[in-house]
């Protein structure tokens, strides 16, 4: 650990900003440089750093390799229960590993949501760029998480003015990415249409704006259901014949599918279709 870092590290866990340190003797800019190793303070300063800190200066220059990930991580997981946000990333600093990344990507989240309420654009949107990288280069990756922030830099691009339809279309394809949306919308349709709730069914289906692909199959037959519900047996048929031909139907949807074309079938006097579907009904119980 560099004097630089032991410096930062220490202040942060005394819960102490860059103004108090400085005191009146340096500045607070000139204290940020020593923290990022960028300036060497002299001896005095560093006598003087001590003392603001509570500890000796001889200590502040030896080189600590004990206190990594092992000591880290504890603090960092403290800090984060007691909502000590810039704390914890404070102590993660230059710690590598998935636990610490993520552990980082949700402080540096909670600080970015609470710039943005403060109507701190700027560094809202660099926590929230600290965030998602950190959530990306780690096992742990949050797909929630990422679309939170591309929330926060789409409404921070908003308030500036700057780039405004770039950050929201970043966000609609994390958004279609995450599919959170779009899966509560399916789910709640099927619920809805098993309760005999119809119209609410329609309603959560007809609030699906951007359909990803792999959702595809499972909307058209839901609004083949949906159809046939409403004694719409053409259009029912219609949407379920779409979805049959793709590629990525699974087996619970081909059931799903079957036993709603096989009803249509009968509806309609097409009893040769019916029987059809009746045995790719057994088919697929028979796999």
């Amino acid at each position: 650990m560099t004097l630089g870092e032991k410096l930062r590290k220490t202040r942060i866990e005394k819960g102490l900003t860059q103004a108090e340190v400085a005191g009146d003797r340096i500045t607070r800019n000139m204290l940020s440089q020593i923290e990022n190793d960028i300036a060497s303070p002299s001896v005095g300063t560093l006598e003087y750093l001590a003392q603001r800190l509570g500890v000796r200066a001889g200590w502040l220059l030896e080189r600590d390799e004990t206190d990594g990930e092992t000591q880290a991580l504890p603090r960092a997981r403290e800090f984060l229960q007691q909502k000590r946000w810039r704390e914890c990333l404070g102590v993660l600093s230059g710690i590598e590993g998935d636990e610490a990344l993520a552990l980082q990507a949700a402080a540096a989240g909670h600080l970015a949501r609470s710039a943005l309420d403060d109507e701190q654009f700027s560094e809202a949107r660099a926590f929230a760029v600290q965030a998602m990288a950190c959530s990306r280069r780690g096992l742990y990756s949050d797909a929630g998480q990422e679309l939170s922030m591309a929330e926060v830099l789409a409404r921070c691009a908003q308030q500036c003015g700057e780039n405004a339809q770039q950050a929201v279309n970043e966000y609609r394809q994390v958004y279609l990415s995450a599919q959170n949306g779009v899966a509560y919308h399916l789910l709640m349709a099927r619920y809805q249409l098993e309760q005999e709730h119809i119209q609410a069914a329609e309603r959560e289906i007809w609030s699906i704006v951007d359909l990803p692909e792999q959702n595809r199959a499972e909307y058209l037959v839901l609004r083949g259901r949906i159809a046939a519900k409403k004694e719409q047996y053409e259009n029912a048929v219609l949407y379920l014949q779409q979805a049959e031909q793709l590629d990525n139907l699974t087996r619970l949807l081909r059931r799903e599918l079957y036993r709603c074309m096989e009803l249509c079938c009968r509806e309609t006097e097409d009893y040769k279709q019916a029987y059809e579907y009746a045995a790719k009904q057994l088919a697929l119980s028979e796999i």
